[in-house]
């Protein structure tokens, strides 16, 4: 694990909150009861936090929301950004974002990707994704309004409701038939330029579009799901004047972006995806016959499971094993040198045991 100085004092800056005896996180506080430990002073770099297990979701999932927050920033809870999860593999959990947080987390990284591939600014966005409790609307505007834009036009989207439907069933297409008459409509209207969606529902509205219309989109942004690399190579026949970059991350940890383009068109595409410091911390760790290794990292292009981990003054969330096997990235000192974080994960896709195939998000 290659980390900075300053992820070391993020860390324990976020430790000495939630760990507090008067003024910590209640959860996290009966946790360390239970461990056995003084977390202050048994975990002082990210290396340690395998002392403290895999996340726990089920209790994450259980308890108020109040209950993960320390008291001191539970003070401040005006300010906090509400954050819920899709459920895509199981229930829902919700988190909270300081406002600077949320910023480093979502906005930072993809505003680095963006400058760097060329992605459209001042445009007029459209969204088709999740509002209400997840936090994917609230960072769509935020994206938009840092490339100097309105905020976007919007297509809500229920991800529960359309994970319930089998995928391929009658119930999916009238679903995404609903979703694509509402997304056709704001583009016949508003002439938006960019597209924020799943890849699924970037793939239906590349058939539903004329070649003008699809001509008229210079940017497209990714998130909701992992994007397979013949479905990159699709999107970007099918909109040849957009920027198509896609993220990789979820509703409480951040995002980390395609920083660079892929490797040559001819050869075979990997979409690598790196965090910007101040975001999750991300590991490749190695994982056999199920069994995740939180104390051991994945050696450069093996593949094991993807664990991200969160720690800021607001939540802590470390060692959460994700759906997700990915390859672990070589450290790019070209990239690092960027502002990026040293390493990031190649090629994630679901682990088949966990995750239905298909559907929409």
């Amino acid at each position: 694990m290659l980390l900075t100085d300053a992820t070391v004092e993020r860390l324990q800056r976020c430790l000495q909150a939630h760990f507090h005896p008067r003024t910590g996180s209640p959860y996290w506080l009966e946790r360390q009861r239970e461990l056995g430990l003084d977390v202050r002073r048994d975990v002082r770099t990210p290396e340690d936090l395998a002392l403290l297990g895999a996340l726990d979701r089920r209790a994450w999932s259980e308890r108020p929301l109040e209950e993960l927050v320390p008291r001191a920033a539970w003070d401040l809870r005006a300010e906090l950004v509400l954050s819920e999860t899709g459920g895509t593999t199981d229930r829902p959990v919700r988190c909270a974002f300081a406002p600077e947080d949320l910023l480093a987390c979502f906005g930072e990284p993809f505003l680095a990707a963006a400058r760097a591939r060329g992605f459209p600014a001042g445009g007029r966005w459209l969204y088709v994704g999740p509002s209400g409790p997840h936090v994917m609307g609230k960072a769509a505007a935020l994206f938009a309004r840092l490339l100097g834009s309105l905020e976007p036009f919007a297509v809500d989207f229920d991800p529960r409701w359309a994970r319930a439907q089998v995928p391929g069933s009658l119930g999916e297409r009238v679903y995404l038939e609903h979703v694509l008459d509402q997304a056709l409509d704001v583009l016949a209207r508003e002439r938006a330029d960019v597209l924020f969606t799943t890849p699924p529902v970037a793939l239906a509205l590349g058939e539903a579009l004329d070649a003008p219309a699809r001509g008229a989109l210079r940017g497209i942004h990714l998130g909701g799901m992992a994007l397979a690399p013949e479905a990159y190579r699709a999107l970007r026949a099918a909109f040849p004047a957009a920027v198509v970059l896609p993220g990789y991350g979820n509703s409480a940890f951040g995002v980390l972006m395609e920083a660079a383009d892929p490797r040559g068109a001819a050869g075979p595409w990997h979409l690598d995806y790196l965090a910007r410091p101040g975001g999750p911390l991300v590991r490749v760790v190695e994982e056999t016959d199920g069994d995740v290794r939180l104390d051991r990292d994945a050696a450069d292009g093996a593949v094991g499971r993807v664990v991200m981990s969160r720690f800021d003054d607001v939540f802590f969330l470390p060692n959460s094993v994700e759906r997700d096997r990915a390859e672990a990235l070589p450290a790019s000192p070209e990239l690092a040198a960027r502002g990026w974080c040293a390493r990031g994960v190649r090629d994630p896709r679901p682990v088949v045991a966990a995750e239905r195939e298909g559907g929409l998000y």
